[in-house]
């Protein structure tokens, strides 16, 4: 590279510097610039409710989701739900009459979007049944299985089950 297209990039620096006070400033520039060009958010409506479809979420996301799988508080999906989707909706939606099957199509659709990967409410539906059939099919194969193998237990010796070296007598 010769030393005039390096004065180039230099020239571009100084140019983003005095344009860009700050790194805040830079990616707001960004993002304004990018929802223009998609003609502003898009919207869905979801139990009466209108949402901002997702399109980049947070690293906090992923580690709440994480968090979410060992969780059942309502706290915590709230706040999962507040980064997709907004703060309250968890409560509108419920309001509205939401079920569990419900919020997780939604949860899985919207975490889809976020992530950049297009997909629609049937395809999310599919994806969550899918997932529960496969539960509780998992869930009956490893109960189902119960009982004897056959095989006889070898007795085991009395010293072995005796403490200190002596056997009772019962």
């Amino acid at each position: 590279m010769s030393d005039e297209n390096y004065d180039d990039i230099d020239e571009q620096d100084d140019q983003d510097e005095e344009k860009f006070e700050s790194w805040d400033a830079f990616w707001e520039e960004i993002r304004r610039k990018e929802e223009a060009e998609r003609g502003g958010p898009k919207t869905e409506i979801i139990r009466g409710i209108e949402v901002v479809v997702p399109r980049d979420l947070p690293i906090r996301f992923d580690r709440r989701l994480d968090q979410l799988k060992a969780s059942s508080s309502d706290e915590d999906l709230k706040a999962l739900l507040a980064d997709l989707f907004g703060a309250d909706v968890l409560d509108a939606w419920i309001d509205a009459g939401m079920t569990p099957m419900e919020l997780r199509v939604v949860l899985m659709w919207g975490v889809a979007q976020g992530k950049g990967r297009a997909m629609s409410f049937r395809q999310a539906y599919e994806l969550v049944k899918e997932g529960s059939e496969g539960k509780a099919e998992s869930s009956t194969r490893k109960n189902g299985s119960a009982g004897s193998t056959g095989g006889r237990s070898k007795r085991t010796s009395a010293r072995a089950t005796s403490s200190n070296g002596t056997s009772s007598r019962t």
